[in-house]
């Protein structure tokens, strides 16, 4: 970006005049055929490029918006967006993957970002190092956790396009409704408890009207209970540490809680939720339903669309002795070029443009998310809602997700273990983290990562 700015060329002219071409490496997997080309209104010859994403609701809007302001600067391109829904309880992305070993992959993917190792790793993502590199992408431009979950053996495989973090929401309106102070949220584990119970509603037959509070819903997950424990998840060697001590006294916690509420009545609310169901203006704390989530800065969007008359408030996670920022992890999303597509320097234009300031500022300012280019964070855009600012506040202190090449396995290890063989006890909190340990780390040592 730096240098492309410097010389004052367009991103494809700064291509061209490079010399840069995707090399044979990244053309070995039999490449599928260049997009066929049409003609715009003026008779110009334009080739498609199909991007693939699996978001909906404001997030697809936006993206939609950014690929149209390509669009219409960019000379014999054009991307079209394509929704592609995500595999239930994966993020294994198997249409992509069928795509790829079709030799029909699309331009561009949108991909969960600490999945980006692995898909490297198996070959489904192209090195885009050297269009990188020549287009003055750089490490000291991304906040570092964004920018290691895209490298795979040094190597760049996909660019950043966003990060989050994580805290309780809570509806003041609800506590007000249920005598609870709405300026005094829990600050704790054991007010957290007290105050699920207290906002949590029954009906005659003893069926959940109202949740307090879901433990295992939204972005509570194995990873966020671990954090605010204090627990690690990947030692110094690299190795997976799901049973660290910390992690299985989080999750013994975890099991106590899910009891108190009933496992069966948690299942109620994630089995309506599954397949998207709850997502957008159906979720669960939008209808009233929840009276506190987990979640993400993301909804500070959601609140002024869905719920703009309804009073929010936002603080840290609880823990075991206090607030617990720590508990907070940042995630985010990626776009990537599929591994036998054809035209990587046209493919790489539109990601470059999509993930460069001015794509990160669209969709982060349309979306309340937070920029992975450091400089665009800086925007005080950001900072000015009291809610969003919480979330600024955390990134600091957030943690990440173990970048291997085996994050899309273990994801679904984590969600296994916490959704279902933790909470209904099939298996004790140890004995489930520990087998994500081992397979895991089994995993890692086949395809040579400590070495």
């Amino acid at each position: 970006m730096e240098l492309q700015a410097k010389l004052g060329l367009s991103r494809r002219k700064f291509l061209q005049l490079s010399g840069l071409t995707a090399s044979a490496a990244l053309l070995a997997a039999c490449p599928a055929p260049a997009a066929a080309p049409g003609t715009d209104s003026a008779g110009m010859e334009v080739k498609k490029l199909e991007a693939w994403s699996r978001m909906t609701d404001l997030a697809q809007e936006s993206i939609i918006g950014i690929i149209d302001n390509y669009n219409e600067q960019s000379d014999g391109v054009e991307v079209e967006f394509v929704y592609i829904p995500q595999t239930q309880g994966s993020q294994a992305d198997e249409k992509l993957l069928t795509a790829v070993a079709g030799g029909t992959p699309p331009a561009l993917h949108y991909a969960d970002r600490f999945t980006v190792p692995q898909f490297a790793q198996q070959g489904f993502f192209t090195n885009i190092n050297d269009l990188a590199e020549a287009a003055g992408v750089t490490k000291d431009l991304y906040f570092d956790f964004a920018w290691e979950e895209t490298v795979y053996k040094g190597d760049i495989y996909a660019l950043s396009f966003d990060t989050d973090t994580r805290a309780l929401w809570y509806n003041k309106d609800i506590m007000e409704e249920a005598g609870l102070n709405p300026e005094s949220p829990p600050t704790n584990l054991d007010e957290l408890r007290e105050a699920t119970e207290a906002l949590t509603i029954r009906d005659s037959t003893g069926a959940v009207e109202r949740y307090g509070f879901n433990p295992l819903y939204d972005q509570a997950w194995l990873y966020t209970w671990g954090f605010g424990f204090g627990g690690e998840f990947q030692d110094g060697d690299g190795r997976i540490t799901f049973a660290n001590p910390k992690n299985v006294e989080s999750m013994t916690w975890l099991k106590e809680f899910v009891d108190e509420i009933g496992v069966e009545d948690l299942d109620v609310m994630l089995s309506a939720c599954a397949g998207g169901t709850c997502n957008g203006e159906n979720d669960y704390f939008w209808t009233g339903q929840s009276a506190m989530t987990c979640s993400g800065n993301w909804k500070v969007a959601q609140a002024k669309r869905y719920k703009p008359d309804t009073n929010y408030g936002v603080v840290p996670l609880p823990g075991p002795d206090g607030p617990a920022p720590h508990a907070s992890w940042a995630g985010g999303w990626s776009w990537a070029v599929p591994t036998g597509y054809a035209d990587v320097e046209d493919a790489f234009d539109a990601l470059f443009y999509f993930c460069g300031p001015e794509g990160q500022a669209k969709y982060n300012k349309d979306t309340f998310h937070i920029p992975t280019i450091k400089s665009v964070a800086e925007d005080p855009f950001f900072s000015e809602d009291p809610l969003h600012a919480v979330f600024m506040d955390l990134l600091p202190v957030s943690h990440a997700r173990p970048p291997i090449p085996l994050g899309s396995q273990l994801w679904d290890l984590q969600v296994r273990a916490f959704r279902d063989e933790i909470p209904h006890g099939s298996k004790s909190p140890e004995q489930a983290l520990m087998d994500i340990d081992e397979e895991i780390n089994a995993g890692l040592e086949e395809i040579g990562f400590f070495s």
